[in-house]
């Protein structure tokens, strides 16, 4: 047996360059795929982490014709609630100077960093006594620091915002990191975002409802127990508040995952056709090989060599260009990914079991890309092949 991979390897020794070539077509897609791979699952434990980093145990409760004062009392009186905050959305224009940008007002409470997890980077967050007197601070988000002043610790810098309703002359007391809070991570695609005193804004806009209350349960409640509770006080309070709806983490962690899982599959697939072009190229190597060695099948076969011999010799030979190709283009993929995740600082992810299945996957296609070849050769009448003279 061992004289069969010998020979394999001698006959792709003839020609170095074609057959580095082809190894190389052959590990630039398994690469690709297993970039794919890793990419994937890198993005799906960085969401994880995002998420994990929030608690798991937050709540969103939203209603089409918006919640009252009341609602947000009656949920803060839940034993399962440890804390409860009304966000109010408004869009609006914040200028700097002369120049405005697109941003999203939230009405927020104090106590912001604990319930949508907002993380400082300047300053500080809205206090009690700013919602109280309806003062006129805000925190703005890091992206649009950068934007409109070009830093990002912009604290006592003023900003000027432009409701629909109203204007509002504003003092930045903190800078907050972009993607930091839970309505930029959960939510639809935003713009900038500026976070005021709820009660600033209403008595701006005219608004008094809330579009949402974020709600962060105690450790060891159940989410649906709570839903179910907080559904029943928001009933109990007598008022008319529509369509109520309530979402937690782990119902938005599915949906990102399947988001994710959906889209590495197609990325995969599109990879996967890399690794065809390259059985491909295997094939037409291996039926050039046929071409060139049929003189030297001839003499093998007239010295007794059988079928199996023969077809084995080339097998062997398209296995050996699919392993070195697969094994070259696993170490580089994975190596990438593990530069890569150092440079941007996140933790590599490497699915074993899927990345193994690609391994074995290059290896089979391969190998049956070079069994047709293999057939021809093994089919070589002995006679025929001695009188060939290409």
């Amino acid at each position: 047996m061992s004289g069969v991979w010998r020979s394999a390897w001698m006959a792709l020794g003839r020609k170095r360059l074609r057959t580095l070539l082809t190894i190389s077509s052959i590990a630039i897609g398994t690469a690709m795929v297993v970039l794919v791979i890793c990419i994937g699952g890198v993005g799906t434990q960085a969401i994880h982490n995002e998420l994990e980093s929030m608690g798991i145990d937050g709540l969103s409760v939203s209603s089409a014709d918006g919640l009252t004062v009341s609602a947000l009392a009656s949920i803060r009186c839940l034993s399962a609630v440890r804390q409860a905050m009304p966000l109010s959305l408004q869009f609006a224009a914040a200028a700097v100077g002369n120049v405005e940008y697109s941003v999203v007002g939230c009405g927020i409470d104090s106590g912001a960093d604990q319930v949508i997890s907002l993380q400082l980077l300047h300053g500080r967050m809205l206090s009690s006594q700013d919602v109280a007197a309806q003062t006129s601070v805000c925190v703005v988000d890091e992206a649009l620091a950068k934007e409109a002043f070009g830093r990002t610790n912009v604290v006592g810098q003023n900003l000027t915002l432009y409701y629909e309703d109203g204007t509002l002359e504003t003092t930045v007391v903190g800078v907050s990191a972009t993607g930091s809070s839970l309505l930029q991570n959960v939510t639809s695609l935003i713009p900038y975002m500026v976070y005021v005193p709820y009660t600033t804004q209403q008595s701006v806009t005219g608004v008094y409802s809330f579009d949402q209350i974020a709600v962060r349960l105690r450790e060891g409640q159940e989410a649906t127990a709570a839903e179910a509770a907080i559904l029943r006080a928001l009933e109990r309070t007598g008022e008319e508040y529509g369509d109520l709806n309530t979402e937690d983490l782990a119902t938005q962690r599915a949906r990102l995952d399947s988001m994710a899982n959906i889209l590495s599959l197609i990325l995969t697939a599109i990879g996967g056709v890399s690794l065809l072009v390259s059985g491909f190229g295997i094939l037409t190597v291996m039926l050039s090989s046929v071409n060139e060695r049929t003189r030297e099948i001839g003499i093998k076969k007239a010295i007794g060599a059988t079928r199996v011999r023969i077809m084995a010799e080339f097998l062997a030979g398209a296995f050996l260009m699919s392993f070195c190709g697969a094994l070259v283009g696993f170490l580089v993929g994975c190596g990438v990914i593990g530069v890569g995740c150092m440079l941007f600082g996140l933790s590599p992810v490497f699915p074993i079991i899927r990345l193994l299945a690609v391994f074995a996957l290059t290896l089979v296609l391969g190998t049956a890309f070079g069994a047709y070849p293999a057939y021809q050769a093994a089919s070589l009448r002995p006679v025929e092949a001695l009188r060939y003279e290409g």
